[in-house]
């Protein structure tokens, strides 16, 4: 026997033995499939007998769901199940967010009259002439329009 042929051997035991793990891997995932037929017929029998739904029993454990996605997040690589529900909600953040960028836009600003506006606390003034200077609007965003307002001295 040659040195070609012991390496052809052995490259077949170590394959077969490959195999040999990967059918054990597929009868443990049918084994499993099975179970998990056998679970969702055993959890719509409970449901049935105590007459709840399959949604207040995900209700009832929210805690325990919660916290194995917030477990999934931290992994390495999470399951599927994380990855799009984390899209339907990047989705559904985006939606509103546009929606609500709508809304906000539709109602006019209140307006100040022309004139020349006096900061009480630090006597700093301000001309407005068509529009809000910067500064005048930086005292509306701090005290509100109604207080600026009565700072015009002219």
């Amino acid at each position: 026997m040659s040195v070609f042929d012991q390496d052809i051997d052995k490259k077949i035991r170590q394959h077969q033995q490959q195999i040999a793990e990967l059918e054990q891997l597929k009868k443990d995932q049918e084994k499993k499939i099975e179970g998990l037929k056998e679970f969702d017929v055993a959890i719509k029998r409970l449901c049935n007998q105590n007459a709840l739904t399959e949604d207040e029993l995900y209700v009832s454990r929210s805690e325990q769901i919660e916290a194995w996605l917030v477990g999934m997040a931290k992994s390495e690589s999470p399951s599927s199940i994380y990855n799009n529900l984390k899209r339907h909600f990047e989705k559904t953040l985006n939606r509103e967010a546009k929606k609500g960028d709508k809304k906000a836009s539709s109602l006019p600003k209140p307006k100040l009259a022309v004139g020349t506006y006096r900061n009480p606390a630090t006597q700093e003034k301000v001309e407005k002439i068509k529009r809000n200077p910067r500064q005048l609007d930086q005292w509306i965003d701090e005290h509100g329009i109604q207080i600026v307002r009565t700072w015009k001295i002219d």
